[in-house]
């Protein structure tokens, strides 16, 4: 066992200046009470129900996401009918609005064939009778809009009601041209799942990716539902873990545009690029801190692959980890407080956690010689990775202490690169089950796959945008 490990770290380390194969690829080759104490507790949870109720009242939540996870909002959708566009707008932004809906997993979509009136009977003011025909179908909420244009430009006007009150509750008007239909329906979903639930929606969130579409290895960005995909990098070169900022603003990545694995941070809204880590050997494993301030990054400058954190302008470089090994597949935890990686200084790659500043280094995983890419939930409660087992990788998630291991893909190819959205119900993955690399979606729970990508190239290494 030992030879062949000695065999593999050689191998290893020719493989690490081959452009494709400078982050888990790497590892992946290593395959072997009192009174007293109870009064304080209860006037900081009356101080936290003050708080909560407060909170929701300043948010204005019509009906809340106070329930369980599977009992969902009952929402009717009237259409959007169109005034002076034609039709075939109207239609498609009915079908966004109603895919955007459904795909949250907080709603049951009731469309508008099913009800008993029309968007067009709606009038602002006397909407009581109307709406008072929902409630025996158990309705809790209609959104209705209308598509109209002004000099050139697509006029989305969106509206919600609640059925119980019988009132509208929410209006929003959204300008732009064709181009941005999708975008602008987007945008009213995301505020549907606000008005009725507090929580941000995804909608206009969006995937970054690896594609080959062009013969290169390049970064895109497309919809969180697939479409408008939009080439990031251009470079002709080999570009790898594409990484959103907090803020969703900025786009650190790896490339090799000049010879060398360094990391690039892209300014989304000014295109601006600058070279943040260009240590000879590899700069890889970009991964941003939640507050935005810091990335943490594995190099190589100093033997092995550590992981270091350095500030977003690459200042104030800081070693977290040291040994011989490679540690890699950086994330860290919402809190900001801990940091998951995946490390062979067992012998195998597998995945530790430690505090962010390097201290209270464990291990988390033991079961199976290969356990990596690990992705912490936007809430917390769980890690997403990828282990190989009976041949295959596919994606697991766990508790943050390595506990209640549960596997959510199986007998479909390689499934890879687990990344969340960040309201926490869906993780995009790449899966080599149709033949080709390709990003598919499904929900936390391992349900409702279903592919996002149709190039007819291999699409990998997603991140998912706030």
């Amino acid at each position: 066992m030992f030879n062949q490990f000695s065999r593999v770290r050689i191998w290893t380390i020719k493989v690490i200046h081959v452009a494709s194969q400078f982050t888990c690829d790497v590892l992946r080759r290593r395959q072997a009470p009192t009174l007293r104490t109870w009064i304080p507790i209860y006037l900081f949870s009356l101080l936290g129900l003050v708080f909560l109720a407060s909170a929701a009242r300043a948010v204005e939540v019509y009906l809340g996401v106070t329930k369980a996870e599977a009992q969902k909002i009952v929402i009717a959708l009237a259409g959007i009918p169109g005034e002076g566009v034609p039709q075939e707008l109207s239609r498609q932004a009915e079908a966004i609005l109603a895919s955007d809906l459904k795909f949250s997993r907080i709603f049951e979509v009731v469309e508008a064939p099913e009800l008993p009136f029309e968007a067009g009977q709606l009038r602002l003011g006397d909407e009581r009778p109307l709406l008072s025909k929902l409630t025996p179908l158990k309705i809790q909420a209609l959104a209705t809009g209308v598509l109209s244009s002004k000099g050139g430009n697509l006029i989305l006007e969106g509206r919600l009601f609640d059925v119980t009150r019988g009132e509208m509750i929410a209006g929003k008007r959204y300008l732009g041209d064709a181009k941005r239909l999708r975008t602008m329906v987007h945008r009213w979903a995301d505020e549907i799942v606000y008005r009725l639930t507090g929580e941000k929606g995804i909608a206009s969130s969006r995937i970054a990716f690896v594609s080959t579409i062009s013969g290169y290895k390049e970064i895109y960005i497309m919809d969180s539902d697939g479409s408008n995909p939009s080439l990031i990098t251009g470079n002709r070169s080999l570009n790898l873990s594409p990484r959103f900022s907090p803020d969703g603003r900025s786009l650190a990545y790896i490339s090799y545009r000049d010879g060398n694995p360094d990391i690039f941070l892209l300014d989304l809204e000014t295109g601006r690029r600058q070279k943040l880590s260009s240590f000879p050997g590899l700069n890889i494993s970009p991964a941003w801190s939640p507050d935005g301030n810091w990335i943490a990054l594995s190099l190589s400058k100093d033997g092995g692959t550590n992981i270091y954190l350095m500030r977003k302008d690459g200042s104030e470089l800081r070693k977290l980890t040291s040994g011989p090994g490679i540690s890699v597949s950086i994330t860290w935890s919402p809190s900001g407080r801990q940091i998951a990686f995946t490390s062979d200084r067992g012998g195998t790659p597998q995945i530790y956690v430690m505090d962010a500043d390097g201290a209270n280094v464990r291990r988390i995983t033991w079961n199976g010689i290969y356990n990596a890419s690990p992705r912490w939930s936007p809430r917390g409660d769980k890690i997403a990775f990828v282990s190989r087992q009976e041949g295959h990788f596919d994606i697991y998630i766990m508790n943050p202490d390595g506990a209640e291991v549960r596997q959510l893909t199986s007998k479909a190819g390689d499934n890879e690169d687990p990344t969340w959205s960040s309201d926490g119900r869906h993780i995009v993955f790449s899966s080599t089950r149709d033949g080709k690399k390709n990003l598919y979606v499904m929900d936390a729970d391992g349900s409702n796959q279903r592919r996002l990508t149709h190039n007819g190239a291999d699409n990998y290494n997603p991140d998912w945008s706030p």
